[in-house]
């Protein structure tokens, strides 16, 4: 499935469109359900938006009491360590809204290895969402075509059978954990963000299929899917 593409003039005015959007979907989803699911990403331009987020006139327009933060995937730190996306979204925004600390759902990254604390957060998806899906999925895209910690020629790709999976980065030798395909494609809205001219290279290839295969590539949304995009990243 295509996603949507809106392409901004620069990373400042994306990331002010992303937040108008994101608050019209939390208010929507609130409005119809009375609560709204959201996986957030990790990376730069994720966490402008949740700065962005953070501050007036964003922060007043959302119930943050009905909110649910979700990590889309998450690397095996702890959450105080400089690589957790947790840390990031903390100091970005978490700290700064009235969002109660319940609602808050950090992957459980001290609770053993990899593997248990991918069943531990699917556990926690499964006792908060019931059978809902995410309202909203957001992610950012790596310079390989990754999307959250779906990395290429890994077998967390092939997993179809669990909400969230494990998976060690040989590049990064790092442990990581991740949602899977089948959870964020069944997302009401998938968001990826795409931002800076070190993009251009891997958004040319995938909108040409000069190359095919890549995780961005796999995503098939069941709902509305948008690539949120800068000039710079379009610009080829």
């Amino acid at each position: 499935m295509k996603a949507e593409q809106k392409i901004l003039a620069d990373a400042s005015t994306l990331i002010d469109a992303a937040a108008e959007h994101f608050v019209s979907v939390a208010r929507a989803s609130i409005a119809k359900r009375g609560v709204f699911f959201v996986a957030l990403a990790g990376g730069s331009t994720p966490k402008g938006l949740y700065q962005k987020l953070a501050m007036s006139p964003f922060v007043e327009q959302v119930d943050w009491s009905r909110v649910h933060l979700f990590f889309g995937d998450e690397r095996c730190v702890a959450p105080t360590h400089d690589d957790s996306n947790f840390k990031m979204a903390r100091l970005a925004m978490i700290d700064h809204i009235p969002v109660p600390a319940e609602n808050v759902h950090r992957v459980p990254t001290e609770s053993g290895d990899a593997a248990v604390v991918a069943g531990h957060y699917a556990e926690t998806i499964k006792q908060i969402m019931k059978e809902q899906p995410f309202d909203l999925v957001l992610l950012g895209l790596g310079p390989d075509g990754h999307i959250a910690s779906l990395f290429p020629e890994t077998p967390a790709l092939e997993v179809t059978d669990k909400l969230v999976t494990s998976l060690f980065v040989e590049k990064f030798q790092s442990w990581r954990v991740t949602l899977t395909y089948p959870v964020i494609n069944a997302a009401r809205q998938v968001i990826v963000f795409i931002a800076g001219e070190a993009k251009a290279e891997i958004v040319r290839d995938i909108t040409t299929e000069a190359v095919t295969g890549l995780p961005v590539q796999r995503l098939a949304p069941q709902g509305d899917y948008f690539w949120f995009m800068d000039k710079a990243a379009a610009g080829q």
